[in-house]
């Protein structure tokens, strides 16, 4: 009797600690160990180089899915991204799109963008175009040379090559040092931009 009991608290701890979410369902509790797993692909839709062009503007996105990353209690599967940013006069103002190739890159939440928290229609920023059921997902979206900034987007899957990406601020800036006199202006400007794969 007591060896069954052993093997059946074994069987439940390790029940527990491999629990898998799907990623649509990210906004429950989270339990120590789960997963939350991308279990329809739906990331897959990003994953790859896309662009917005306007005249001489150009903003550039490279996506790659980081599986099962580690959160310290809790895993998920998340996207990781660069970017290149060129203004309406084309300067080039932020260019990471190399680390994107750096081998080993030392923690997946230090690339500029990453994350992968699902968003449904009315989940702010609200989509009131995006049909009921249909998900979209945000990222943490950092300016390298503005780390203070708190920014974040939200993709939007068109078709197989094409997305919408919205980037906004999403809360106040922190500023390090208290340092108020950095600049606090977005060098991207917040807004949606129609992104095709390349």
């Amino acid at each position: 009797m007591k060896k069954i009991i052993i093997l059946l608290l074994t069987i439940t701890a390790f029940s527990c600690k491999s629990q898998i979410i799907p990623q649509n369902n990210a906004y429950v509790n989270i339990p120590q160990g789960a997963y939350i797993k991308d279990t329809q692909n739906f990331l897959d839709n990003f994953v790859g180089t896309w662009q917005y062009q306007n005249g001489n503007e150009q903003f550039t996105i490279t996506f790659a899915k980081e599986l099962h990353y580690n959160y310290d209690s809790w895993y998920q599967d998340i996207l990781i991204g660069e970017y290149k940013y060129v203004n309406s006069s084309g300067v080039t103002l932020i260019n990471t799109l190399a680390d994107m190739t750096i081998p080993n890159f030392p923690d997946p939440l230090n690339h500029q963008i990453d994350g992968a928290t699902s968003l449904v229609r009315l989940q702010y920023p609200p989509c009131p175009e995006c049909n009921i059921g249909e998900y979209r997902i945000k990222c943490i979206f950092d300016d390298p040379d503005r780390k203070y900034q708190n920014l974040a987007i939200v993709l939007r899957s068109i078709s197989p090559t094409q997305i919408k990406v919205k980037l906004f601020r999403e809360g106040r800036s922190v500023f390090v040092d208290n340092n108020y006199d950095a600049p606090d202006d977005m060098r991207i400007p917040a807004a949606e931009y129609t992104m095709n794969k390349i």
